[in-house]
């Protein structure tokens, strides 16, 4: 089980090797990875040891952006990069501003996915974007859907799956980072915005990024609030205008439902607020559920 009890002596290890005392971190995250900060690094812990092949696609990719001048948060340079530590996949990143009161705005993510997707196709390998794959997986191996939710995603994902096959973007596919939200944005202590958080990095519909950003905003943000109009100006495209935009849009909730079912435990906080998820599916009109962030 992915618990801290379990990354506890994983992190004790990276700080021994580090230098650092392992009693002065702070837990900051544990949900897909575990991610702790000490020092002027934060460490971040992934599941399984199986991760070590993306993780180096993620260093290769984060070593790419920055020799391009791309605003990301850099890794630690002390140590070379992923590492395997307790059959885990390390990273080990440079901590940035964590005192700022001025959060990353949907304005300036719009400015960094603007840069992001104007970049050419990056020389390395990279996975494929398949959200299809993707959502069957999760449902499949998620311990806390009842046989009815089940049939309700899968149905879902059916109908949206076809539509997604008609679909004809319209931009060509690019580097993508899959999750962009605010939360995975960050200040340098100079106040720059920079993109973080590239587990998810591949090539694909540039489009997915932007409807992730409209379900955040549609989702989390409290109702008669708009940012996703500052995001559009700033990014230079409304991607509204696009007919199937509302679609891709669906397409994407229903994987942020699928992936936090497969990550959540029964009887959880997280688990709860996946069937109020489904829940909200049913009963979605013309006032969207509002989420709770996990």
């Amino acid at each position: 089980m992915f618990v801290e009890a379990r990354t506890r002596p994983v992190l004790t290890e990276v700080c021994r090797r580090l230098g650092y005392p392992d009693a002065d971190a702070a837990l900051l995250r544990h949900h897909t990875n575990a991610v702790y900060a000490v020092g002027d690094v934060v460490i971040k812990i992934a599941p399984a040891s199986s991760d070590l092949e993306r993780a180096r696609a993620m260093v290769a990719v984060v070593d790419w952006l920055e020799a391009r001048g791309f605003p990301t948060v850099g890794l630690h340079s002390a140590l070379v990069q992923p590492l395997r530590v307790d059959g885990h996949a390390v990273t080990v990143w440079q901590r940035l501003d964590p005192a700022h009161d001025q959060p990353i705005s949907v304005a300036e993510l719009g400015t960094l996915l603007r840069q992001l997707h104007a970049l050419p196709t990056p020389p390395m390998p990279l996975p494929v974007l398949r959200p299809i794959h993707s959502i069957e997986r999760s449902v499949s191996r998620s311990t806390i859907l009842k046989g009815n939710e089940r049939d309700l995603l899968m149905g879902r994902l059916r109908v949206l799956a076809a539509r997604l096959d008609a679909l004809g973007f319209p931009h060509e596919a690019s580097l993508i980072q899959s999750d962009p939200q605010t939360r995975n944005a960050l200040r340098r202590f100079d106040g720059t915005p920079v993109l973080a958080d590239w587990d998810g990095a591949a090539l694909g519909p540039r489009e997915w990024d932007i409807a992730t950003v409209a379900v955040h905003c549609r989702r989390f943000d409290p109702p008669g609030h708009t940012p996703f109009a500052e995001f559009t100006t700033t990014y230079g495209w409304d991607a509204t205008a696009w007919p199937q935009f509302e679609e891709l849009c669906q397409l994407r909730e229903l994987q942020m439902i699928a992936t936090n079912a497969r990550k959540s435990r029964p009887g959880t906080e997280a688990a709860d607020e996946v069937h109020r998820r489904i829940a909200g599916l049913r009963d979605d009109g013309a006032e969207l559920t509002r989420w709770h962030i996990l």
